[in-house]
C-alpha cells in the first residue's frame, strides 16, 4: 500500500497543462480515480482515469495512475501497455516508470527486456531531477526504493531463466472443499507419508487463527476438523510444522500465558492427530518481539523462523537457531542480505539435506504480491540470491507457506488467486522429479537387549555426527544421504562393546528404514562352589569363591558368493567349515551375518539377494548347534567397496564370544 500512496502523488505534482473548464474535468477526474484507488476500487478507478484521458491524451499521471490500476489487478500486459505509453509520449516524464516497466515484464517472463529497463532507469539517475517532470518528494522517495533493490533485481532477471526450465510442466490442484471456504486457510503440513494435513484456518471473524487436520482417504482428504481445546483457544495459534521424525511438532501461540512477545515458537508431541505435552522451546528464539513460522531442519537440529526482533534488516526477517547439547535452542542468527530485505520474509521451509530454503517474499523481484522463493547454500556456506519459482507456481495474488513433502515430489503452498474458495487456499503442486535435495533416508533405530529384546535408553556414537539421546523406548532418529556408510558404536554397563557399519539405502521416507541395534549381555560363568564342610557345632562354611574375568573377542570372516545366486564360490564352503571349526567349544555371545551384493540390476532385487545369502550362511549355523536367539543377520543390497565387483559378492561373518 505504501508504493500505492507514493504512486498517486504523480497525480498532484506532475503538472498538468490544461485550460479552463478541460482543465478542472480532467483534475476531477484524475483526483476522484486517485480516491478510487486508495479504496481499492481499482475498475472504477480504471473508468474514471480513462475519462480524464480522454479530455485530454497527454494526461501522463492520469495513464500512470490506470496503469498502476491494472496492475494491481492482475493484468499485467494492460498495465504494461499503460506504462509504454507514459515513456513513448514522454520520455522525461518520470525516471520511476522505466522501473516500473522493467517489473513488468519480468512479471511477464521477458527477463532480458525487465533487464533493459531497469538498465535504463540506473543510466537516468546520471540526469538532473529537474530533467523529469515528476521530480517531487514522492518521486524521489519511490526512486530510493527502486534503486535499493536494483542490484539484486539485474542480479534475479539472470538467475531465473534456469528456474523456468526447473519447474516446468507441475501440476497445481485446489485441495477442494473439504479443506477450503472463503474464510483463510494456510500454512500446510503432513506426515512423511502424506495420509494426515495438518493447516491453520482463520475464524469468520477474521480474529482468531485455529489448527485444523485432515486425513487422506481413498476418495481425497475428509473434512478438516478442529484438533480440539485442549491445543486450540480463543487466542491464535497454528502456523506448525512437522519434525521428520514423526514425533514433534513446532507451532506459533499468541498472547496466550507464558508467551513473552506478541507470538512464541512453542513445541508439541504429536500422536496421530492428537497434540500432547504443549509447551514453549527452551533457549533464546522467543524475545518480546513476534516470532512465527517455524521450520525445522531433518535431524530437528536447526530451527528456521520469522522475526521482527532487533537486528534485523528490516520488516520481517528469517533467522535460525542451533539446538545446543543441554537442549536449549542457541542465540538466533540473521539468515543475511542475499535472503532478507527492508520489507518482509516469511513462511521458511527448509529442504532434507538442508540446502535448499523456500520462503515468501514481498521485498525480491516477484510475479505478484508476495511470491514464494529458494535459494541455495552454496560450497562455501553461503546462501545464494534467491530465485523466483515461477509462474508455474507463483501467480500475479499472493502465495506463501510452502511446504515439500518427505520425498520431494509434492509441495503444497496457499494462495489467494481468484479461482479458489475464497480468501486464502490451501493447493498441491506435483514434480516430475524431487525438487532440489540430494537423496536423503530418514533412519529410525532402536537399541534393545539382544535377549530379552527391552529396550535400552543410551547414547549412540556415530562416526562424523553428533552422538544421539535414545528415548525411553530405545529410539532414535536420524536423516542420511542415501547410499551412505552409518558406523555406530554403544558402550552400556551389563553389555558387550558394541560397533557396527550399516550401509543406507536410497528410500522413499513415506516409512523409516528401519535399524535395531542389539547389544548383547555379558554372561559370566562362577567358578565351581566347592562343597558345603560341617564343623562340630553344626554350623557350615562355605569357602569364598572368585570370579573369574574374561573378556570379549571378535573373529571376522568374510566369504564369496556366485554372480546371481546365493551358492557360494568354490572353496570357500571349506573356508566356512575351518572358520567355524575355530570357535568350536568357546562361549559364542552374538553372531553377526551382513549379506551383500554387487551393484548390477536392479537395487531392490539385489536387497533380496544379500538377504538370501545371510540367510544361507544363518542355517548353516543353526544346523552346528548355535541358538537362533544369538544369531542377527541383515541384507545390505549393493555394495561399491571393491573395485573388482566380484569381491562385493559376499557375506561378512562376525562372531563375538567371551574367553
Amino acid at each position: 500500500m505504501r508504493k500505492l500512496l507514493l504512486l498517486l502523488g504523480f497525480c498532484w505534482f506532475a503538472g498538468i497543462e490544461l485550460s479552463g473548464q478541460n482543465l478542472v474535468m480532467a483534475a476531477q477526474f484524475t483526483k476522484e480515480g486517485d480516491i478510487a484507488f486508495t479504496e481499492k476500487k481499482y475498475n472504477k478507478a480504471i473508468k474514471l482515469y480513462k475519462q480524464a484521458l480522454v479530455i485530454s491524451d497527454s494526461l501522463h499521471a492520469a495513464r500512470r495512475g490506470m496503469g498502476a490500476a491494472y496492475e494491481q489487478m492482475g493484468d499485467y500486459q494492460q498495465a504494461l501497455n499503460a506504462y509504454l505509453k507514459v515513456v513513448e509520449l514522454s520520455p522525461k516524464f518520470s525516471r520511476a516508470v522505466y522501473y516500473e516497466i522493467g517489473q513488468l515484464y519480468y512479471k511477464l517472463g521477458q527477463k532480458m527486456r525487465a533487464v533493459t529497463y531497469f538498465q535504463q532507469f540506473q543510466r537516468l539517475q546520471l540526469l538532473e531531477d529537474l530533467s523529469f517532470t515528476a521530480n517531487g518528494l514522492h518521486e524521489q522517495t519511490l526512486e530510493a526504493g527502486y534503486l535499493e533493490k536494483l542490484p539484486n533485481n539485474i542480479r534475479a532477471c539472470t538467475v531465473s531463466q534456469d528456474t523456468n526450465v526447473l519447474l516446468k510442466d507441475v501440476s497445481v490442484y485446489n485441495l477442494g472443499s473439504n479443506i477450503n471456504d472463503k474464510h483463510d486457510q494456510y500454512f500446510p503440513c503432513l506426515t512423511n507419508d502424506q495420509s494426515l494435513l495438518f493447516y491453520t484456518r482463520m475464524s469468520a471473524t477474521g480474529r482468531d487463527e485455529d489448527l485444523y487436520y485432515s486425513i487422506h482417504e481413498v476418495n481425497g482428504w475428509r473434512r478438516g476438523e478442529n484438533v480440539g481445546n485442549t491445543f486450540n483457544t480463543k487466542l491464535d495459534e497454528g502456523m506448525s510444522t512437522l519434525v521428520r521424525d514423526g514425533r514433534r511438532m513446532f507451532f506459533t501461540a499468541c498472547k496466550r500465558e507464558d508467551v513473552i512477545g506478541v507470538c512464541d515458537i512453542w513445541e508439541a508431541q504429536i500422536e496421530g492427530h492428537e497434540i500432547k505435552e504443549v509447551k514453549p522451546i527452551l533457549g533464546h528464539p522467543n524475545s518480546e518481539k513476534w516470532e512465527s513460522q517455524a521450520a525445522i531442519s531433518c535431524d530437528g537440529r536447526t530451527l528456521y523462523f520469522s522475526s521482527i526482533r532487533e537486528g534485523g534488516l528490516g520488516g520481517a526477517d528469517i533467522w535460525y537457531s542451533k539446538k545446543m547439547l543441554d537442549g536449549n535452542w542457541s542465540p538466533p542468527m540473521n539468515m543475511g542480505p542475499n535472503i532478507n530485505t527492508a520489507q518482509d520474509e516469511e513462511s521458511p521451509f527448509i529442504s532434507n539435506d538442508g540446502r535448499t530454503l523456500f520462503f515468501t517474499s514481498t521485498g525480491h523481484l516477484s510475479l505478484g504480491d508476495q511470491d514464494i522463493f529458494m535459494s541455495f547454500l552454496n560450497s562455501k556456506g553461503v546462501w545464494e540470491l534467491p530465485t523466483n519459482l515461477g509462474p508455474e507456481i507463483n501467480s500475479p495474488f499472493t502465495e506463501r507457506c510452502f511446504y515439500l513433502s518427505a520425498d520431494g515430489r509434492t509441495g503444497y503452498f496457499a494462495s489467494n488467486r481468484p479461482e479458489g474458495f475464497g480468501g486464502m487456499d490451501i493447493y498441491q503442486v506435483q514434480f516430475k522429479e524431487p525438487l532440489y535435495s540430494e537423496p536423503m533416508t530418514f533412519v529410525e533405530g532402536f537399541v534393545k537387549d539382544s535377549v530379552s529384546e527391552k529396550p535400552i535408553q543410551t547414547v549412540v556414537k556415530i562416526t562424523d555426527r553428533e552422538s544421539i539421546q535414545t528415548d525411553p523406548d530405545g529410539r532414535f532418529f536420524i536423516c542420511l544421504p542415501s547410499v551412505s556408510l552409518l558406523h555406530t558404536e554403544a558402550s552400556v554397563n551389563g553389555y558387550l562393546p558394541y560397533s557396527r557399519n550399516f550401509n543406507i539405502p536410497v528410500w522413499d521416507n513415506k516409512r523409516f528404514y528401519s535399524l535395531e541395534l542389539r547389544l548383547q549381555p555379558v554372561y559370566v560363568k562362577p567358578a565351581d562352589v566347592p562343597k558345603t564342610k560341617n564343623n562340630n557345632n553344626g554350623s557350615s562354611d562355605t569357602t569364598a569363591t572368585t570370579m573369574k574375568v574374561r573378556k570379549s573377542q571378535r573373529y571376522n570372516k568374510s566369504f564369496l558368493f556366485k554372480f546371481d545366486s546365493d551358492e557360494m564360490e568354490m572353496n570357500e564352503q571349506d573356508k566356512l567349515d575351518a572358520f567355524i571349526a575355530t570357535i568350536a567349544g568357546k562361549e559364542v555371545q552374538r553372531i553377526e551375518i551382513d549379506g551383500y551384493a554387487d551393484d548390477i540390476g536392479n537395487n531392490g532385487y539385489n536387497f533380496e539377494l544379500s538377504e538370501k545369502r545371510a540367510k544361507k550362511i544363518a542355517l548353516y549355523l543353526v544346523d552346528k548347534g548355535y541358538p537362533v536367539n544369538r544369531i542377527a543377520l541383515k541384507g545390505f543390497g549393493e555394495s561399491t567397496d571393491e573395485t573388482i565387483k566380484k569381491l562385493n559378492r559376499k557375506v561378512e561373518l562376525k562372531i563375538i564370544t567371551l574367553e
